[in-house]
């Protein structure tokens, strides 16, 4: 199905449909095993994505277009399973989830740390696996939001009412760790005219399967999105570091990582600019 054919008309009755069928009578009857607010499966969110939802503080150098400052990111945002179909397999068959994540930038050099943009975003997705290859759709929801102190500072970008619904694929392939996905998404509706069309994603992130140190795991990544809004320019987002905890599905630790990025603005408002960033983050995985 081509991206342009998906409408508000057909992504919600198409969950709607998958949650039907996973959770219908005759189904139920099936040797297949159900299971309510799983822990873990689904399909695992790419690691260097910077609009991932998880629990973060970073640390950034943040160079715009009009200047260079030291910069703070926080984050809250969690994937909920709700309803999982197992496969014959461990780790195979369909999950049914919800996210939600608020992500801000703070510009510590102004007074007051003042926040520069926050986004918030919530959503439908459903996540597929089968040995080797897992995909994952979603539908979802994003408004942005500029900080007042950065408008009262003349700083800021041309303010947009940013506020878009989006439907989004990504097909991926795993072995010992290493992981290739790619996909694309389409912005179904949009509060401006300034943000439309498709994008396109593509990556491979690494998690180890051993320990280097009790309780410690390398991991990293690659990440590159191109928008269609921005003129198909790419932003490139790249992170390595370790996990430090509990490698089992509900993953209870925190994850340390060196970040990198270098492309059209992830940040709401500011997509239309171009933009790079270095620091560090902590994760936490609960």
């Amino acid at each position: 199905m081509a991206w342009s054919s998906i409408s508000p008309r057909t992504a919600g009755p198409a969950l709607l449909a998958a949650w039907l069928a996973i959770a219908s009578p005759a189904a139920a009857q099936s040797e297949l095993h159900y299971e309510a607010f799983p822990v873990g499966g689904g399909f695992r969110s790419p690691v260097a994505d910077p609009a991932a939802p998880r629990v973060y503080l970073s640390r950034r150098n943040v160079t715009r277009e009009s200047g260079e400052f030291q910069a703070a990111a926080a984050g809250i945002g969690y994937n909920l399973g709700l309803l999982r179909l197992n496969g014959e397999r461990a780790d195979d068959g369909w999950q049914l989830g919800l996210f939600g994540s608020i992500d801000s930038l703070f510009d510590l050099d102004l007074p007051g740390d003042a926040l520069v943009n926050t986004d918030y975003r919530i959503g439908l997705p459903l996540a597929w696996r089968h040995g080797a290859f897992s995909a994952r759709g979603r539908v979802y929801h994003q408004s942005s939001h500029l900080g007042d102190e950065l408008i009262l500072g003349g700083n800021a970008p041309p303010r947009i009412n940013l506020s878009f619904q989006a439907v989004d694929l990504l097909l991926a392939w795993e072995y010992q760790g290493l992981r290739l996905y790619g996909g694309g998404g389409h912005v179904i509706a949009s509060s401006t005219d300034l943000y439309e069309g498709n994008s396109g994603q593509a990556g491979f992130d690494y998690v180890a399967s051993s320990s280097i140190l009790p309780y410690t795991r390398l991991t990293g990544g690659v990440d590159a999105k191109w928008l269609e809004a921005a003129d198909w320019r790419a932003g490139t987002s790249v992170k390595l570091g370790v996990m430090l905890g509990r490698f089992t599905p509900d993953r209870r630790g925190f994850t340390i990582l060196g970040e990198y990025y270098d492309g059209f603005a992830p940040f709401g408002q500011f997509f239309m600019e171009n933009l790079r960033y270095y620091g560090v983050t902590a994760q936490f995985d609960f």
